[in-house]
């Protein structure tokens, strides 16, 4: 990152598509927005290799500048420090034109994608999601850090291609993308940063339901395999968090991981699966 220009000086310059960022010799071409979130918004990238790639942009608009420079900061080491093949990998971060540019891998599409295909057979999706997935959380966890926001919308897939033979079929996988508000989870609280709708009961009733910890990843992937299951993506209220709701629905689901789901899916942390690996054992032993 450079150093703070003054703040009279500060233009926060967002991105045109078809505008090409050049920085310290590195050049890339920006393409139509294919995402927003609350720190920043996406674009479609390239660069001068002809490589597919994603620019995350954020801009100091609405927020103030240090803070989202202290965000691109932390969410840039993390994604430097937890480097695996079921994460999103960085290739690029810079500051340009007052504006802060992460520069990830491109993937082809959501899992929200997925969950939205009217022929899906769910059963037959979920050992490979999860699989891909819980491996990712596993590397997550292992380095003292919980993501705090695994959902369709931030799991994605990549379809690798062979360029030597491109007739043959990709071979997919599945990365979890979005750092941003991940955390150590020795300093995870209640009044930290949490995504809304997705709510675990131990974050909106601590003293209710027990510690906050690595296992509310293990809760978020149960609700992002139950949508699979579901073919649609849920939407609780606190009261149906609490009162046990998604763990009921994977349980009456036909699918035969539901009663697996239901089990990542309990109220209290210290009854769910505890580690990724333990979770990823009963999918597949029952995948068998």
């Amino acid at each position: 990152m450079t150093d703070n220009p003054p703040v009279h000086a500060r233009t926060f310059q967002p991105p045109s598509g078809g505008e090409q960022v050049v920085f310290e010799g590195r050049h890339y071409t920006i393409g139509k927005q294919i995402g927003q979130g609350a720190f920043g918004t996406v674009y479609e990238c390239t660069d001068e290799w002809g490589n597919e790639l994603a620019a995350k942009v954020l801009l100091p608009r609405d927020r103030p500048y240090e803070e989202i420079r202290d965000h691109c900061i932390r969410e840039v080491e993390k994604l430097r420090a937890l480097r695996h093949p079921n994460i999103t990998f960085i290739y690029d971060a810079f500051e340009w034109r007052d504006t802060f540019y992460l520069i990830l891998e491109r993937c082809a599409l959501t899992l929200l994608s997925v969950i939205n295909t009217p022929k899906l057979q769910p059963d037959s999706w979920i050992p490979w999601v999860a699989r891909d997935i819980l491996q990712g959380l596993n590397y997550i966890h292992s380095h003292g850090y919980v993501h705090k926001d695994v959902h369709p919308g931030n799991v994605f897939a990549s379809l690798a291609q062979d360029k030597m033979v491109p007739s043959k079929p990709p071979v997919w996988s599945f990365k979890i993308a979005d750092l941003g508000i991940a955390g150590l989870e020795a300093e995870l609280r209640p009044t930290t940063q949490w995504a809304q709708w997705m709510l675990p009961p131990e974050v909106i009733d601590p003293a209710g339901f027990g510690t906050i910890g690595r296992t509310v990843d293990i809760y978020h992937t149960g609700l992002l395999l139950l949508a699979l299951t579901m073919k649609a993506v849920p939407n609780f209220t606190k009261e149906e968090i609490t009162a046990g709701k998604p763990r009921q629905l994977a349980e009456a689901s036909t699918s035969k991981y539901g009663q697996i789901i239901g089990v990542a899916l309990r109220r209290h942390p210290a009854v769910r699966f505890q580690t990724a690996i333990d979770f990823w054992r009963a999918i597949s032993a029952a995948s068998k």
